[in-house]
């Protein structure tokens, strides 16, 4: 069966000759594994279109495993984050995310417009570590796992003065619910509020937030561990970009 979709290339590995293994998160199946045949060659009109972090159309052909690109057009290439080390890192961290994360052939249309609002963003406005964050926890509500953070989940008291996150549970506790656990991330009252707007808003409202140093450190942190205890996977470009800005 033949399809086409709009897509964004995850990640491509050189696979015999001259074809290339290319993981997509589409819009209308939501992460596909395929084959592009000869797109190594010189002249293959697939090469531009399949490289990481890009935007295109594709028709596919179904198949048993793998799905075949058979035609594309490039939508979006993000030049601008391409000639950015900074950018560039971020972004293949976001498609590292969306490939370690999702199964199969689920489609999810929610994530798939906030994954390209954000390489969007990154592109059109420069670095913004509340986009990463932003993206985090979109991707963890999509999957399921979004944190509650309203209130307590013990007694559901709004107003908790030393909020506590617990990630076997996937909320905040007060110190009169909080049981000891190895699950438990002590968070301060800024972190706690710039992690609910960005639960509920949209990009348009990170351009106004002031954040300390101190609490973009904590929201990186817990959101880390999050998804490390959600997805029971490491992500290999999130500790290459700690490593790089521990040496800078």
């Amino acid at each position: 069966m033949y399809y086409r979709s709009r897509a964004i290339v995850l990640k491509s590995i050189n696979y015999r000759d001259t074809d290339k293994l290319v993981s997509l998160f589409t819009e209308e199946k939501g992460k596909v594994r395929s084959i592009a045949r000869g797109v190594q060659k010189p002249k293959s009109s697939l090469r531009a279109c399949t490289q990481p972090f890009c935007h295109s159309m594709l028709h596919l052909s179904s198949g048993r495993e793998l799905d075949i690109i058979t035609q594309g057009k490039l939508i979006d290439f993000y030049g601008n984050s391409r000639e950015d080390v900074v950018l560039s890192l971020h972004s293949l961290y976001i498609m590292e995310l969306i490939d370690k994360a999702l199964l199969d052939k689920m489609p999810m249309p929610e994530l798939y417009s906030c994954a390209l609002s954000v390489l969007e963003y990154l592109d059109k406005k420069g670095f913004n570590p509340l986009v990463l964050r932003y993206f985090e926890l979109q991707l963890l509500a999509g999957l399921g796992y979004g944190p509650l953070l309203d209130a307590c989940c013990g007694c559901g008291r709004k107003d908790v003065k030393k909020p506590v996150f617990n990630l076997a549970q996937g909320g905040i506790f007060c110190e009169s619910c909080l049981d000891v656990s190895l699950h438990n991330v002590y968070l301060n009252g800024e972190s706690l509020a710039v992690l609910r707007l960005l639960a509920c808003g949209g990009l348009a409202a990170l351009n106004r937030l002031k954040v300390s140093p101190a609490a973009l450190k904590q929201i990186e942190h817990i959101l880390e561990l999050d998804l490390e205890y959600h997805l029971e996977r490491k992500f290999n470009m999130k500790k290459t970009i700690q490593l790089i800005n521990k040496s800078q």
